[in-house]
């Protein structure tokens, strides 16, 4: 019986090992491809990785499967003779992958001790040149910008900052550029003040914060005269969003610092028929050690006003902004807001909720 069992066993190491001997095995010249540095306008870049069977049975490649669909594989199907070689060929699209990249492709193949080998691809793709319709895509007759909203974001109420806006000549002839009814808090010039034919330039503009006298998101809007026949006076919209600058406030200022606080910030006015007024009365105390500045309230639309009947708080006093929403030509559910920008450096702004239903 014994020996029974030992013939069973090394009939199937035999069979195993002639199993081993018959199977193929893949090895490819490299594993990793470096495109090196690559143009978008390429549109694709390719390339062929090279492999010799070095088994003693037919290779099959199963499957081949990248990393994500940016990248496409082609691959030999028939089976590969012991001796023979092969190929793996990956596609990489360039088009709107500007940067960096590292993409894996991973190649099963019908070796049951090593089914996977991983190849890789990587380089860097250069964005390409864009036409002058994709750089200036809003177009004030035949001056061409890059955007016609010039936004400072967050700017503190001391700050000045200067920022720009591309613009380019699509007319037939030189186009001369000054401006008009520039706000008082604004410096603008056109950099050159006569743009050429196809030319490219600036406008340039520099925001006053202390000049502004204001807080909150704010907009604002100067002219650009030119002799431009087409459209000769144009516009741009300026925008910043003013705050005061806390940071340089220590951690002693900070504990003497006003603090507002709102019984509530939200009013629910349940139902009522359109053309109804609401008015709700917002209570707050500066409980804070320094007088409390309200700076400003600003609503969310013109159906919605405030009262206020004075800015400046003592430490301990209270006071109330009362809102007031008219609700004519309205219907359905509402939710109006009031924001309330004060000198309180842990809530600068406050928003409070108007909400409810109209018939």
């Amino acid at each position: 019986m014994a020996y029974k069992n030992l013939l069973i066993i090394l009939f199937s190491f035999l069979a195993s090992f002639s199993l081993q001997a018959q199977i193929g095995k893949i090895e490819f010249k490299k594993t990793t491809h470096d495109f090196g540095t690559i143009s978008e306008e390429s549109t694709k870049a390719v390339y062929e990785f090279e492999f010799t069977n070095t088994g003693k049975g037919d290779l099959k490649i199963l499957n081949v499967q990248a990393s994500c669909g940016c990248t496409s594989p082609e691959y030999t199907k028939n089976p590969v003779k012991p001796g023979q070689k092969g190929f793996i060929k990956v596609t990489y699209s360039t088009v709107n992958r500007p940067g960096a990249f590292r993409k894996s492709i991973t190649v099963t193949v019908n070796n049951p001790e090593k089914p996977n080998e991983v190849l890789f691809i990587k380089g860097n793709v250069t964005p390409k040149g864009k036409s002058k319709a994709e750089l200036y895509p809003v177009a004030i007759g035949n001056l061409e910008l890059m955007t016609n909203h010039l936004a400072f974001n967050e700017l503190n109420s001391d700050e000045t900052r200067t920022d720009s806006v591309k613009i380019y000549n699509a007319g037939s002839q030189a186009m001369d550029l000054s401006f008009e009814q520039v706000p008082a808090h604004l410096q603008v010039k056109a950099n050159p003040t006569q743009l050429p034919i196809d030319g490219e330039g600036y406008l340039i503009v520099t925001y006053n914060g202390s000049k502004k006298k204001d807080f909150g998101l704010v907009y604002d809007r100067f002219g650009i005269r030119t002799n431009d026949v087409n459209q000769p006076l144009k516009s741009l919209n300026v925008s910043a969003r003013i705050t005061l600058d806390f940071s340089h406030l220590s951690k002693k200022d900070m504990e003497q610092a006003p603090k507002i606080s709102f019984k509530a910030v939200n009013y629910d006015f349940g139902t009522v028929k359109s053309g109804s007024v609401i008015t709700y009365q917002f209570e707050f105390t500066n409980e804070g050690k320094q007088v409390l500045e309200v700076l400003k309230i600003k609503s969310s639309c013109g159906c919605t006003t405030s009262k206020l009947l004075q800015t400046s708080y003592k430490k301990g006093k209270s006071g109330m902004i009362e809102a007031i929403f008219d609700t004519s030509g309205r219907k359905g559910a509402q939710h109006k807001t009031l924001t309330v920008i004060t000198n309180d450096p842990n809530n600068a702004e406050i928003v409070l909720n108007i909400t409810g239903k109209i018939e």
